[in-house]
């Protein structure tokens, strides 16, 4: 007999008439059907909108017997089916799986029968249902029927009661599952789960124990915002007794393109104690040129600091700048990953002179190098609203010559050694007053920042999750781990990837700790 098959999938117009396919997959759909192929005679093809009886008829329920054709499509691989709960949730019979996660089917088995059998099996269930049995009298608080234990409850806004099932011990994390890890439930809050489950089922405590199993899920710690202030609590460094006693050091940049003069860097250097800054333009930010930037013009011009403060970027943390601040005896410290605020006081510095560097400039003639030097110029000069001083007074112990100064300040000494013990004088008083203004800012810096915000301490070899840094997809996970704790100097840690076991020194503020699920 001759076959004649009308489709609504083009694609399909001409299958008949091949002898081979790139498809392993469609051979073997061709091979199960290979008696009625020699039948076919066309297939024509019909739009989909005029396509409505076949349609109807395909997706009508049919009888795993009727069955003929099992052909799974790789968009039908992608996806999955889950049952969907209804209001004979507790009634749908599936087995059920001891490692459930959302990225496969989930399926429960809550009909009446098994619900029965562990209540049997729970000794305290079982004792209320036996008195209820034994007295054979009206419980306003519970009630059996066929053979299962329901709680009587009052719901708010309702105005008549209503009997959940009481669940099992053994059962209730089997239920918490359904309703937070089943893709219907899409991993929601405590306070939208607890509200949904209450209408349907009841224990003592059920409340808390969502929120046990809600704070132990891991996609829910990886991917939920975290809605409260980062912890850790501010620590402020140390003042310094005098300038180049710390200086810190960072880069500003990448620029879009080339200076006219070829530099796309800013190295900025600053010190902690007078707040002084030197910066200088630079065509890259290699190990190389820092080092020689750092030697040349800092160095020689004002000395060897005794700390040096930077991130952990690969231009400075490398074995030339080893080698070097070993060779100066300067003690380098580099702050924890993604955590720039421990190397704040440069970091500000860079937010703060860009705008003005930006103002200054021509964009046609791309020479914001050169205007490098009087915006560093203007701020040294400028008093600072940490000390109450300008930086250049503080480094030189004098205040600058400014080009409205037409009656410079002339001191006349009797002696050449006289100038010196005038200039430790003045230095002192400045030194005094500056620690005072510095030591009061960061007491009111402190108390803003810590207000509202916690300060957790972890332990070693305690697990936690690391905030995911730097620029995401929306989908991704904003957590990463878990890692474990090898060692610790609170605010900063070092963890390590329980499976790469790649370790990193991080801020506490972009840690979560880990929380085991008790059974």
């Amino acid at each position: 007999r001759d076959v004649t098959i009308i489709s609504d999938h083009k694609p399909l117009q001409q299958f008949h008439k091949k002898s081979k396919f790139n498809s392993k997959r469609i051979e073997e759909w061709l091979l199960k059907h290979q008696e009625i192929i020699p039948q076919i005679t066309a297939v024509i093809y019909r739009k989909e909108r005029k396509h409505g009886d076949a349609d109807a008829m395909s997706r009508s329920d049919i009888d795993d017997k009727q069955k003929f054709l099992n052909v799974i499509t790789r968009s039908m691989m992608k996806s999955k089916q889950y049952p969907l709960p209804n209001n004979n949730f507790f009634e749908s019979k599936s087995t059920n799986n001891d490692n459930q996660s959302t990225s496969s089917p989930m399926t429960f088995d809550f009909s009446l029968e098994r619900i029965s059998e562990k209540q049997k099996q729970d000794l305290q269930l079982l004792h209320i249902k036996q008195q209820l049995l034994k007295e054979n009298v009206n419980n306003l608080n519970y009630v059996i029927e066929n053979d299962v234990l329901y709680k009587i409850i009052q719901l708010p806004h309702a105005y008549t009661k209503t009997k959940v099932i009481y669940i099992p011990l053994t059962m209730q994390e089997e239920v918490i599952r359904c309703y937070h890890d089943h893709p219907t439930a899409a991993h929601f809050g405590v306070n939208r789960t607890w509200l949904k489950m209450r209408t349907t089922c009841y224990w003592p405590g059920m409340k808390k124990k969502i929120q046990d199993y809600i704070k132990s899920c891991e996609k829910c710690a990886k991917f939920n915002v975290r809605r409260i202030l980062p912890p850790g609590h501010l620590h402020p460094i140390e003042y310094s007794q005098g300038p180049l006693e710390l200086i810190s050091m960072d880069f500003w940049g990448p620029t879009p393109q080339y200076s006219a003069n070829g530099n796309k860097y800013i190295l900025v250097i600053t010190d902690y104690y007078t707040r002084y800054v030197v910066a200088f333009p630079l065509p890259n930010n290699t190990a190389t040129t820092t080092a020689k930037f750092f030697v040349e013009q800092f160095i020689f011009k004002f000395g060897i600091p005794r700390r040096l403060i930077t991130d952990q970027g690969v231009h400075f943390n490398n074995e030339l700048m080893k080698n070097l601040t070993a060779l100066l005896g300067t003690h380098h410290i580099q702050t924890s990953t993604y955590h720039p605020q421990s190397n704040g006081l440069v970091e500000r510095f860079n937010g703060t002179f860009h705008p003005q560097l930006s103002k200054l400039y021509n964009a046609e003639l791309n020479n914001w190098d050169d205007c490098l030097a009087p915006v560093i110029y203007a701020y040294n000069t400028g008093v600072h609203s940490t000390t109450g001083y300008s930086p250049f007074q503080l480094m030189f112990g004098r205040y600058p010559v400014l080009p409205l100064d037409h009656t410079p300040s002339i001191f006349k000494f009797n002696r050449p050694n006289d100038y010196w013990i005038i200039l430790i004088k003045y230095m002192n008083i400045y030194r005094q007053a500056a620690r005072q203004h510095t030591l009061f800012h960061q007491q009111q810096s402190k108390q803003r920042f810590d207000h509202n915000r916690r300060d957790p301490q972890y332990e070693i070899n305690d697990l936690v999750f690391w905030k995911v840094p730097g620029h995401r997809g929306k989908l991704e996970e904003r957590f990463s781990g878990p890692y474990t704790i090898i060692s610790k100097q609170h605010p900063s840690y070092t963890i390590r990837h329980n499976h790469s076991l790649v370790s990193k020194r991080v801020h506490v503020s972009a840690l979560k700790l880990v929380y085991a699920r008790h059974t």
